[in-house]
């Protein structure tokens, strides 16, 4: 999958706030990974860097309460944001598109971000 990824030359058009499918890849250790074939899980896109990297927070929905899941309503389903699982990716991995949400509350998630690896 990785190399297929790296192939692909097609520029994604992102924005911060959409929700997109994300190829993870196999996870080490406790980092969280996709799943099926393609090792892919949505995520929402909190912030584009330039025109290669993004920075995304992967979905569960598993809704946990423990510190690092924060419950997120997304198309009428409460999942969670897995916010201690946070990470800069390539551009190359994120695929579909599942929804977008609003500015106010991609705010919101970056609040709690901030909140999440104030240090």
């Amino acid at each position: 999958m990785q190399k297929h990824l790296n192939s692909v030359d097609e520029q994604v058009n992102i924005r911060a706030g959409e929700v997109r499918w994300v190829a993870f890849g196999i996870n080490v250790g406790s980092e969280i990974d996709g799943k099926g074939v393609s090792f892919t899980r949505p995520a929402l896109i909190t912030h584009v860097v330039g025109s290669n990297l993004a920075l995304v927070v992967p979905l569960s929905t598993k809704v946990k309460e423990i510190t690092g899941y924060v419950p997120f309503e997304f198309q009428g389903r409460i999942v969670s944001l897995c916010i201690h699982q946070s990470r800069t990716i390539s551009q190359k991995r994120i695929l579909a598109r599942k929804g977008k949400i609003s500015e106010k509350r991609l705010d919101e998630v970056k609040k709690e971000i901030k909140k999440f690896f104030a240090l």
